[in-house]
C-alpha cells in the first residue's frame, strides 16, 4: 500500500513539474475555454490567460461567439480572439547582393506596392517570397473540453496548429478522453474556475486582483 501511495505521488510531482516546465517554456500559448462549460470554462480560461500575461507571455485567448452573461467586463475586446479565419500573409525579398538601401510602400486601389531601391535589372525574383502565416502556438491549454472536437468549426479551421502543439487538458468530468500530452482532470472539483485557482502554484502562475476575480466570477457561478 506504501509502495502505491509514494508511486501516485511520485507521478504527481513529475505532472506538476511537466506542467510547469512546458508553459515556462512555451513561446505563443492559446487559451481554449470550451463555449458549452458556460461561464465557469470561460472564467476558467480567463484567469488562466491573465495569470499569463502577467508573467509577460505570449497568449491568446481564443472564443467563438458571444461571452457568457456576466463575463462582459473579464477581457476587453481586444483581448479575444474570435477569427481563426483570418491569416497573415507574409512576403520576404532576399536584396542580398544588391546596392538596396530604401523600401517603400504605398497602396493603390487596395493593391499594396512595395518598393526596394537601387537593384540590378537582372535582379533575380525568384528571390521573393511569399506565404500564408498561421497560428505558431507551440502550447495549447483547454478548459472544460471532452474532446477536442468539442471546439467544432474551431478545431476544423486549426487543426494543424492543435498537431502541432502540446495540448494542456484541464477539465473535471468523467467523460474526459485524456487527449493532452498533460491531463489535469479532477472530477472532485465542483468548478473549472476552482479547479485552475487550486493548480495555479503547479502551473507556476499566481492570481492577482483582475484575475482572482474572474476565477471568483466561475466558481460563484457554479455553486449557485
Amino acid at each position: 500500500m506504501t509502495k502505491v501511495i509514494m508511486l501516485l505521488l511520485a507521478n504527481k510531482n513529475m505532472e506538476q513539474e511537466n506542467t510547469k516546465t512546458l508553459i515556462n517554456s512555451a513561446q505563443s500559448i492559446a487559451i481554449f475555454p470550451n463555449k458549452v462549460g458556460g461561464v465557469d470554462a470561460y472564467s476558467a480560461g480567463a484567469g488562466m490567460y491573465l495569470m499569463l500575461k502577467k508573467l509577460e507571455k505570449n497568449v491568446s485567448f481564443v472564443y467563438q461567439g458571444k461571452r457568457p452573461e456576466g463575463c462582459e467586463n473579464i477581457l476587453k475586446d481586444d483581448e479575444i480572439l474570435s477569427d481563426c479565419k483570418q491569416r497573415e500573409l507574409l512576403v520576404a525579398i532576399d536584396y542580398s547582393g544588391t546596392p538596396a538601401s530604401k523600401v517603400h510602400y504605398y497602396t493603390e486601389n487596395d493593391t499594396l506596392y512595395l518598393s526596394v531601391s537601387p537593384v540590378n535589372r537582372e535582379f533575380d525574383l525568384s528571390k521573393i517570397k511569399s506565404k500564408i502565416k498561421g497560428y505558431d502556438y507551440d502550447l495549447i491549454i483547454t478548459v472544460g473540453a471532452q474532446d477536442v472536437d468539442d471546439f467544432g468549426q474551431f478545431y476544423t479551421e486549426l487543426e494543424e496548429e492543435f498537431k502541432r502543439a502540446k495540448i494542456i487538458n484541464i477539465d473535471n468530468t468523467d467523460r474526459n478522453q485524456r487527449f493532452g500530452a498533460i491531463n489535469i482532470v479532477d472530477t472532485s472539483e465542483p468548478s473549472l474556475s476552482l479547479l485552475v485557482l487550486n493548480k495555479a502554484a503547479e502551473f507556476g502562475v499566481k492570481p492577482d486582483t483582475q484575475s482572482a476575480k474572474a476565477l471568483l466570477t466561475g466558481i460563484s457561478n457554479s455553486r449557485m
